[in-house]
């Protein structure tokens, strides 16, 4: 192998790095975006049991790349959760 094909094979590998980065960072966006609309909706129902949760979303910046995206996937998924069960409730 060549320094030429191996520069090209690095490029090509940075090339696909670079777009798989743009895609999970798209994906961290959409679950942030999800996770504070959901917060919301569950704000109209004032559900006692999920008021921290909708609280610590709130609080956040949107924008805001702390923490990663496990935890931002987990408490979209918790925040749906509720929301399910606070409508059946009907509280």
């Amino acid at each position: 192998m060549t320094t030429l094909d191996i520069k090209e094979e690095l490029q090509s590998q940075l090339a696909k790095s670079k777009q798989d980065f743009r895609d999970l960072r798209e994906k961290f966006l959409i679950s942030q975006v999800t996770a504070y609309i959901l917060a919301n909706q569950l704000q109209k129902y004032k559900c006692g049991e999920c008021k921290g949760i909708v609280e610590s979303v709130l609080k956040k910046e949107l924008h805001s790349n702390e923490g990663n995206l496990a935890e931002k996937s987990t408490l979209a998924q918790k925040l749906s959760k509720e929301e399910v069960r606070c409508e059946s409730e009907g509280t």
